[in-house]
C-alpha cells in the first residue's frame, strides 16, 4: 500500500511539471524565423481564410515581444473582413492534441485610429479547412472596447456585447478559449495577467480537436465589422499559443495528491 502510495505521489508530481511547462501544440511570436515580412500566407503552415482583401501582414513595427508581430491594417473601410487560419491534425502524430484544449493570442488595438464597428478576434473552427463561417468558439474586441464571444460567427460580430471596456484598446490583452471536449470558456486577460472577463458555453461543436484524423480542426485569427460605417482601424497580434488547458492537467494532480494523503 506504502509503494501505492509513492507511486501515485509521483504521478502527481509529474502532472504538476507538466502543467508548468505542458506540451506545446502550436506557438509563435511571429519571429524570423520562420517568419518573414509581409503576408502570413503561405508561412509556417498558414493560409488565407475568409474575405478576398488582404488587411493583414507580419511587421516589425510594433511587438509583444521579440520584434515582429501580425499587423491588421482596416484604415481603409474596403476591407471589410479578413481571417487567416491553421489547420492541426495532432502534428503528424507526434504531438497528440487533446482536449481539454486552450487557445490563446495577445491583442493590441490602436486607440487612434480604430472605430467602434471594427472587430478583432480569435476564432476555433471545427474543420481543417473552415473560415470564419465554421466558428465553433470564438471572440471579439472592438475599436471601442466592446466584447462579443460564442459558439457561431454571427455571435462573434451581431450578437449581444457581454463585456466592454475601454482599457480593452490602446492596451495588450489576452484573448483565451478553452475547449474541453463538450463546452468552452472564453477569458480575457489584462498585461499583467489579471482576469478582466470570463464566460462560459455549455455546449460547443469543436468535436475534432481531439487528435484524430487529417486536418480535424483549425484556428483564425481574423478581423471583422459590425457595422458598415466606422469601421476603420489598426491592430496588432502576438504570441500565439495552442495548449493543453493548464486547468485540466493542475486538477488532475491534486486529485492524485489527495488520493495519495487518504492512503
Amino acid at each position: 500500500m506504502e509503494k501505492l502510495s509513492k507511486l501515485i505521489l509521483v504521478g502527481a508530481l509529474l502532472l504538476l511539471t507538466a502543467s508548468a511547462s505542458a506540451v506545446v501544440v502550436y506557438s509563435t511570436s511571429f519571429e524570423n524565423p520562420p517568419f518573414v515580412l509581409g503576408s502570413i500566407n503561405n508561412q509556417d503552415g498558414w493560409v488565407n481564410g475568409s474575405g478576398t482583401g488582404q488587411s493583414q501582414s507580419i511587421v516589425n513595427n510594433y511587438a509583444r515581444t521579440g520584434s515582429q508581430s501580425l499587423m491588421w491594417d482596416n484604415r481603409s473601410t474596403f476591407n471589410s473582413f479578413y481571417s487567416v487560419r491553421r489547420s492541426f491534425d495532432g502534428q503528424a502524430g507526434t504531438i497528440t492534441v487533446s482536449t481539454p484544449l486552450e487557445i490563446s493570442v495577445w491583442l493590441w488595438i490602436d486607440p487612434a485610429v480604430s472605430q467602434p464597428e471594427r472587430l478583432y478576434g480569435l476564432y476555433a473552427t471545427n474543420s481543417g479547412t473552415g473560415t470564419l463561417g465554421s466558428t465553433a468558439l470564438g471572440m471579439t474586441i472592438s475599436g471601442d472596447g466592446r466584447l462579443r464571444a460564442g459558439t457561431s460567427w454571427s455571435s462573434t460580430y451581431s450578437g449581444p456585447v457581454l463585456y466592454q471596456n475601454p482599457a480593452l484598446v490602446g492596451n495588450w490583452v489576452q484573448m483565451v478559449l478553452q475547449y474541453n471536449g463538450t463546452g468552452g470558456k472564453a477569458f480575457v486577460f489584462d498585461a499583467v495577467g489579471n482576469q478582466l472577463w470570463y464566460t462560459s458555453f455549455a455546449s460547443v461543436s469543436l468535436a475534432n480537436a481531439n487528435g484524430t484524423g487529417t486536418n480535424s480542426w483549425n484556428i483564425n485569427l481574423g478581423t471583422d465589422y459590425n457595422l458598415t460605417s466606422n469601421r476603420a482601424g489598426l491592430a496588432y497580434m502576438d504570441d500565439l499559443r495552442v495548449v493543453p488547458e493548464p486547468a485540466g492537467v493542475i486538477g488532475a494532480a491534486l486529485a492524485m495528491l489527495m488520493l495519495s494523503r487518504r492512503r
